[in-house]
Formats: C-alpha cells, structure tokens, sequence
C-alpha cells in the first residue's frame, strides 16, 4: 500500500514531532505533555462529525511498514509508558507531577498519549478484565497514525485499493475519505501553555523535522 505511504509520510511526521519535540527537551517530555489537552486529532475532541472512525496503525502498517517500524521507535509511539508510576520520576518531579501516580487514568493525559480518545472507535480505558478490550487500548495507546492523519475508517480502503492496483492518486483523494492535512494546529493541539511541561514556545517548521517516523518516497502519489 505504497499509496499509504503516501498520506502517511506527508501528514504524520508533523504530527509525530509534537510530542518527539517535548522528548528532546527532556527524556520525558512526552510524558510531560501528559496533562496538556490534546485533541486526538487535527479536528478536535471527536471525529468531527464526519463519521470516520478510528482502526488503529497496524491498518497502516499493512502498506507503510518501512514508516511504521520507524515511528515505533519514537517517544510518541510510546507515549503512553510516560504515564505510568515510576517512570520519567525527575521529570515529573520538575514540573510538578507526582512521579508515584498512575497517569493512566487520567482524561486529560490521555488525549495526548494516545490516539483518538473519546472519540467513534479511538482509545477508551479498558476494563482490566476484559482481554479484547485491553488488546484495542493497546493498539491505541501512544501517538500514532491517526493522531495525525485523523481516523482512517475510510482511506485505509483507498490506500488498499490505490496498492492492489498499482494506480497513481493525488493526496486530494486521501482528504475526500477523511485524512486531515497537516500544519501547525496538528502540534499545538498539544503543545500549548495548558502542558504542565510547555516552555512557552514552539517552532513548528524546526519541529516538523525532528523526532519523526522515516520518510519514505511516495512513488504512487501525483503532484
């Protein structure tokens, strides 16, 4: 699905540098934008009404494997591990958070550590006891794909049949089913002065370049 390396590349690693940013400024900074309110999207809080639900980055995985190993190696990819007792303890110490307290819970942490939270099939707290449950948190759970690009119910099926056919696509096709552009709204959805970790400012066009997935050409794509 070549065509998905597409929109994949091209939207997500500005998107994919929110949260790598506050990384470089310290080991935990992901962790740090714990408490800053992040829609799970460019959008907002919710699909923004447009129907298109969430499927998770293994959907994406399917034709961007080169980006998606990649992108797993990234602190926003593991985001969520930022949020666990014990873990980033000087940096949550430093701006205030209790290093001791499970993260996890938390509504206003999980809008930046994971993908689509509150929103039609993103990441919902799973019942501990309920395993299909506890599997789908776990395929949302960090910044991934969607985060970015908006929840792929509907371009996924593009980019299936954009890599079954080996046709050329122009990005506008991925928009028209429901991938979202990406500019520097993508970012400060989450780094903003409501993070316990913001510093006040934040470069977008430096930041897009730092802290994200492979770019990998999109050969199928059309200017």
């Amino acid at each position: 699905m070549t065509h998905k390396t597409i929109g994949f590349a091209t939207v997500t690693f500005a998107c994919f540098i929110l949260i790598a940013w506050l990384s470089a400024t310290t080991d935990t900074a992901v962790a740090e934008t714990a408490s800053v309110s992040m829609a799970p999207l460019v959008a907002g809080d919710d699909d923004g009404g447009t129907g298109y639900s969430y499927v998770g980055a293994n959907k994406c995985k399917m034709c961007h494997i080169k980006q998606h190993k990649s992108w797993n190696t990234t602190k926003m990819a593991n985001a969520m591990d930022t949020l666990k007792p014990g873990t980033a303890a000087e940096s949550k110490t430093k701006h205030g958070l209790d290093p001791n307290k499970d993260y996890t819970t938390d509504a206003a942490c999980l809008k930046c550590h994971t993908t689509g939270y509150g929103a039609d099939g993103g990441y919902a707290i799973p019942d501990p006891n309920d395993k299909k449950a506890v599997r789908k948190a776990e395929k949302l759970a960090g910044v991934g794909c969607e985060a970015c690009h908006g929840p792929g119910s509907e371009y996924v099926n593009v980019h299936k049949d954009i890599f079954k056919s080996k046709r050329k696509y122009k990005v506008e096709e991925m928009y028209a089913a429901g991938m979202k552009k990406i500019d520097a709204t993508s970012c400060t959805s989450c780094h903003n002065d409501q993070g316990p970790t913001f510093s006040g400012e934040f470069d977008y066009n430096k930041q897009k370049e730092v802290g994200i997935h492979e770019r990998i050409p999109l050969t199928q794509r059309e200017d």
